[in-house]
């Protein structure tokens, strides 16, 4: 089947140039990845921190104490959380801490999304730097200081904080805990060295800021797309403005505690992502640099071919039922042919790239055989991942959350 080698060979390609590229940019800025910028507490600009929350009176008040104890001027510091109409007891909570702490502002409205909720907040903020975070998560005593010095770069737009696992339920022991561990970190160290060609493409939800004139200039969230984080990132990107990644400003999210819950989020992060990177194919242009030329490029072909691999996957289960294939390798108990070797470099360099990502998270505990569980099921779960997500597409369900 001549089309199962051609989509093969092009997987192959895309994940070979991506990863060698990506080392190679490591390699030439090794040496800035761990640089953190100067903290200046003079530098107090007003900070208005957004909280959108939907039925999440398990964790509100956790998330709003850890800001109320942050290291930072109360006088700057503007707490606005918004109730995306909850069923559960959330906007009392949110009015009990509103009357609790002076800076602390609480309003209620339809449910209409995150996105919908995060916008009606922007209005009524009044920062200098307008902060999202996540009523599932929680930042650190330093979290803030460690991301403003960012800002003194005029052209920066927004920064990205350093999004970890929070550990608090099962210390590390789940399974499916570990994993996300593991690639939390993982992404995280990619962000930082896609700094260094303006690549970064999302600004998480758990915990980013932005200038306030940004959502002036480039617009609010999108109310219609699934990966609203995402989705500003692009568009900040196609203006031309900076994001920065910070990889110790710690903020800890809430993670889905079982495959089910797992498959949905992951569901909408493919589907999102593939939604986004169509809506902006324009950011593919040599106006943006290596983002333009590489990144974005590399980003849609792979879409495409991933797309190609689910059709020659179906037809192959009917023709080739005993082949065992992995990161779209054949391998055949009976032969070594060229595509076979290719995929045998690409998962010794990805296991090189995953080893020096993690070195620069000494603190975090991490165990060598949760390292190898990781290796040996991801790329796995990844292809559950994007094929539920490619069912989905082509049957035109509605996205959820």
């Amino acid at each position: 089947m001549q089309i199962v080698r051609i989509v093969e060979y092009s997987i192959a390609f895309i994940t070979l140039y991506f990863t060698v590229f990506i080392i190679l940019l490591y390699i030439k800025y090794r040496n800035s990845v761990s640089e953190k910028p100067r903290i200046d507490k003079k530098f107090t600009p007003r900070l208005s921190v957004i909280i959108p929350a939907f039925n999440e009176e398990d964790t509100l008040e956790h998330c709003v104490k850890s800001l109320v104890d942050a290291d930072y001027p109360k006088e700057e510091l503007d707490i606005i959380i918004v109730d995306d109409g909850s069923k559960d007891k959330t906007y009392a909570i949110a009015k009990l801490l509103s009357n609790r702490y002076k800076n602390v502002r609480c309003f209620t409205k339809k449910n209409e999304g995150k996105a919908a909720a995060l916008n009606y907040a922007i209005t009524r903020a009044d920062g200098e730097i307008i902060a999202t975070l996540d009523a599932d998560s929680f930042i650190e005593k330093d979290t803030i200081w460690r991301m403003l010095p960012y800002f003194k770069d005029k052209e920066v737009a927004a920064v990205t904080a350093a999004v970890k696992v929070n550990e608090q339920k099962n210390k590390g022991k789940a399974i499916l805990e570990f994993i996300q561990k593991i690639e939390y970190l993982f992404t995280l160290f990619s962000r930082k060295v896609l700094v260094f060609i303006e690549a970064v493409t999302v600004t998480p939800g758990p915990f980013s800021m932005f200038r306030s004139w940004v959502f002036k200039k480039v617009g609010m969230f999108d109310t219609k797309s699934i990966l609203e984080d995402q989705e500003i990132a692009l568009r900040i990107q196609k203006h031309n403005y900076k994001i920065r990644s910070s990889m110790d400003a710690g903020v800890y999210t809430e993670i889905p505690r079982n495959f089910n819950e797992l498959l949905k989020q992951r569901i909408r992060w493919h589907r999102g992502g593939f939604h986004n990177t169509l809506k902006y194919l324009s950011l593919i242009s040599p106006r943006y640099g290596d983002f333009g030329l590489i990144i974005m490029p590399l980003t849609f072909i792979a879409i495409i071919t991933l797309f190609g691999v689910f059709f020659v996957a179906i037809a192959n289960i009917f023709t080739q039922p005993y082949y065992f294939r992995y990161l779209g390798l054949e391998a055949s108990l009976l032969s070594l042919t060229p595509i076979h070797i290719v995929g045998l470099i690409i998962l010794a360099l990805n296991v090189l790239w995953i080893a020096w990502g993690l070195l620069q998270f000494k603190k975090e505990k991490i165990s060598a055989w949760q390292l190898i569980i990781y290796i040996i099921s991801y790329s796995y779960l990844l292809t559950i991942y994007w094929t539920a997500a490619i069912i989905k597409e082509i049957k035109m369900e509605k996205p959820s959350w």
